[in-house]
C-alpha cells in the first residue's frame, strides 16, 4: 500500500513539473510574439444587440385585423374542402406507398 502511495505522489510530482514546464514555455512564445488568443467578450454589447433585434421585430408586429381573421376563417375553409375533395387519392397514395415497403 505505501509502494502504491509513493508512486502515486511520484507521479503526481512529476506530472505537476511537465505543466509547470509547459506553462512557462508557452507563456514566454506568448511574449515572444505579441498575439493575443482570445478578447474579452463584453456581454452587454451581446445582450443590447439581442434587445434591439427583439424590439425591431416587436415592432414591425401589427395586431390581426378584421381582414386577417376572415382570411383565416376561408383558408380554413378551403383546406377541410380540399382534405375531403382529394382524401381517396391521398388514400391510394398512401397505400401504393405501403406495398413498396
Amino acid at each position: 500500500m505505501g509502494v502504491s502511495l509513493g508512486l502515486l505522489l511520484a507521479s503526481n510530482v512529476a506530472l505537476w513539473l511537465k505543466l509547470d514546464r509547459c506553462y512557462q514555455d508557452l507563456g514566454q512564445k506568448l511574449n515572444e510574439s505579441q498575439t493575443v488568443i482570445e478578447q474579452k467578450v463584453d456581454i452587454g454589447s451581446i445582450k443590447a444587440e439581442i434587445q434591439d433585434t427583439i424590439e425591431d421585430f416587436m415592432g414591425g408586429m401589427n395586431v390581426p385585423t378584421a381582414q386577417d381573421h376572415l382570411l383565416g376563417g376561408i383558408s380554413q375553409i378551403m383546406q377541410m374542402w380540399a382534405m375531403k375533395k382529394f382524401a381517396p387519392a391521398v388514400e391510394m397514395i398512401q397505400n401504393e406507398m405501403q406495398r413498396e415497403v
